[in-house]
């Protein structure tokens, strides 16, 4: 490992959800940090770092300069995957953006529903419309970990497309795929992101009851319930 090199513990998420050896886009790349990480430790063969700006772009290409990595990193400025090729890489990464954003970004892309495709996505805000999104649209969710990074919590997500729509819970809304072990000991960064999502849902529920909603009280109250045997 490049001991001089370090990740997030967000980005770090992502980076552990790669498969070894694939080629990668990272769409909304910064400052390629992400990218660099992984041709630095060989855990990639190719990456292609995106970026809709041109400012965050030029300081990836001198990062990926000073590595020596300019025959595994290629910039590209794209909007999403937009400007990307089906058969150019096996694996997408989309982290550090808003649920509703990465919604549209899969929405705009014409390749998006191809069997072989992996996605890798870590949202930073409204990740239940993101699930709904992806089980409504034949997305199924394989691997989903809470992950803490600057006294937050977040979600990352391994995602494959499967072709058919995916029924789920009230509760996978809100959790998507983090409890499907939970046969085994629930960790720290779980537990922390239900008492976030428990909390969101109580805020949802206090609305309910003002808007005199039986039905919406009763609704995330089962969701709250279900989610607070596990902390």
């Amino acid at each position: 490992m490049i001991e001089n090199f370090k990740l997030s513990n967000r980005l770090q998420k992502c980076a552990d959800m790669v498969t070894k050896s694939s080629k990668i886009a990272d769409i909304g790349t910064d400052h390629a940090y992400l990218p660099i990480y992984l041709a630095l430790n060989k855990y990639i063969s190719f990456a292609l770092a995106c970026d809709l700006r041109e400012g965050p772009l030029r300081i990836a290409q001198k990062n990926i300069s000073d590595y020596n990595l300019n025959s595994v990193i290629s910039t590209r400025i794209s909007n999403g995957l937009e400007n990307i090729n089906e058969n150019e890489v096996d694996e997408i990464i989309i982290a550090g953006m808003g649920g509703n954003m990465i919604v549209n970004i899969l929405k705009n892309c014409s390749w998006k529903d191809k069997i072989s495709k992996k996605f890798i996505i870590q949202p930073m805000k409204y990740e239940n419309r993101l699930r709904k999104f992806l089980y409504e649209s034949g997305y199924k969710i394989e691997k989903e970990e809470a992950v803490i990074c600057s006294e937050k919590v977040y979600t990352a997500m391994l995602v494959k497309f499967i072709g058919k729509k995916i029924s789920f819970t009230p509760e996978q809304e809100y959790i998507g795929a983090l409890l499907d072990n939970k046969n085994s000991e629930i960790n720290f960064e779980t537990k922390a992101y239900l008492r976030k999502q428990i909390k969101d849902l109580k805020n949802h529920q206090k609305g309910a009851i003002s808007k005199q909603n039986k039905i919406q009280e009763k609704y995330y109250g089962d969701i709250i319930s279900f989610l607070e045997k596990f902390i």
